[in-house]
């Protein structure tokens, strides 16, 4: 199959469609789950605490972890800063609320322009703090964390249900015929 091919697949295959969804949904509630349990099970003596400084060692090649830039539980911060954690709050909550604003099987993306206002904003709030113009905060970081999160799954779901709609009608092809 040729990518001039793609228009002529049926992409309404709602076993795939469906299963690409909840794995991406399931998937971010128990990385959000982790992020949450790294403070709370360092509270606990032995094999638990041991499991906590493996989680924020899991999460530390994707986030700087700073103290003064994460929100604490118990007085033990989260696995990841203020702004990762909305980026993944954001990313669930945009999944969660996916199938009200578009069916499972859609393979359409919206416009470009919401993802491009959402990284701009999270950019400006960047680049603000490193050229000294202005400090950010718990909210800015917030803010426009969760709202690059929330876009994300408007833009993935439709790929991942493509991209293994694709896979499916190949392995299909290849092996039935």
């Amino acid at each position: 199959m040729k990518l001039s091919d793609a228009g002529d697949i049926n992409y309404k295959d709602a076993d795939i469609s469906k299963k690409v969804y909840f794995f991406i949904l399931i998937f971010s509630f128990l990385w959000l789950l982790l992020i949450i349990s790294a403070p709370l099970l360092s509270t606990r003596d032995g094999f638990l605490r041991e499991i906590s400084s493996y989680l924020y060692l899991f999460f530390s090649p994707v986030c700087h972890q700073e103290d003064a830039r994460s929100f604490f539980i118990f007085g033990e911060k989260l696995g990841v800063c203020s702004r990762c954690l909305w980026i993944y709050a954001g990313f669930f909550t945009g999944t969660a609320l996916y199938p009200l604003k578009y069916k499972l099987d859609n393979i359409n993306t919206p416009s470009v322009i919401y993802l491009l206002i959402a990284s701009l904003l999270l950019g400006v709030d960047v680049l603000l703090k490193w050229s000294n113009i202005l400090q950010n905060s718990f909210i800015t970081r917030s803010v426009t964390g969760f709202l690059i999160g929330f876009v994300l799954p408007y833009y993935l779901i439709p790929g991942f249900v493509r991209f293994f709609s694709e896979v499916n009608l190949f392995f299909k092809n290849k092996y039935m015929s």
